[in-house]
């Protein structure tokens, strides 16, 4: 990140302000009601990205573009109360960005991920999160995508629908369908 960019991180005082006023703040370009919004979403939007694409640093840096364009093109966002939608858009269209660009070039590899796990993460394998993680990421990128924004990012049909651009019956149904394809693989490690 350069400086500029840096910049955009700076302290806040912005805790107690309502999120919708801080949408109209980052619209009127302040910095400040932007590292607050950050800080309020840094965390999910970068769990909503580890978990579609496998790997930190890569997860880590489509987190960071996700914010630099939600700064950027926040003019855009014609309703405030709209933000989360539209944040988890931006980052879902930077993660696919980014499969198209590694597939393209032939260095990603959906077992791949697997091959280079360090010892300590080989050990964790054993507990039930890792198992669903893997097995998560086993899954189709559709069906993967709208149970984790389910399940890990509590949104509603609706809200999936919205990012996915899908209807809110063919987002239940990728969920009953993801859902069900996972019990299934988890039976033989809980019987």
């Amino acid at each position: 990140m350069d400086g500029d960019q840096a910049n955009f991180l700076m302290p806040n005082s912005h805790k107690s302000i309502p999120e919708h006023d801080l949408v109209i703040q980052v619209q009127q370009g302040d910095r400040r009601a932007f590292a607050e919004l950050y800080e309020r979403y840094k965390s999910s939007i970068y769990s909503y990205c580890l978990r579609l694409l496998g790997d930190r640093q890569i997860a880590e840096d489509s987190t960071h573009e996700s914010f630099l364009k939600m700064f950027s093109e926040c003019q855009s966002l014609r309703s405030p109360e709209f933000l989360r939608p539209w944040l988890f858009r931006i980052a879902r269209n930077e993660v696919f960005a980014r499969i198209r660009k590694t597939r393209r070039n032939g260095h990603f590899d959906d077992e791949a991920v697997w091959d280079t796990d360090t010892p300590h993460e080989q050990f964790v394998t054993n507990e039930t999160s890792e198992i669903v993680r893997r097995l998560l990421q086993e899954l189709r990128q559709e069906y993967r995508e709208v149970l984790v924004l389910r399940e890990y990012e509590q949104m509603s049909y609706a809200e999936i629908a919205d990012i996915t651009a899908a209807t809110e019956s063919s987002v239940k149904s990728r969920i009953f369908k993801a859902r069900k394809a996972l019990a299934a693989r988890l039976k033989p490690y809980f019987q």
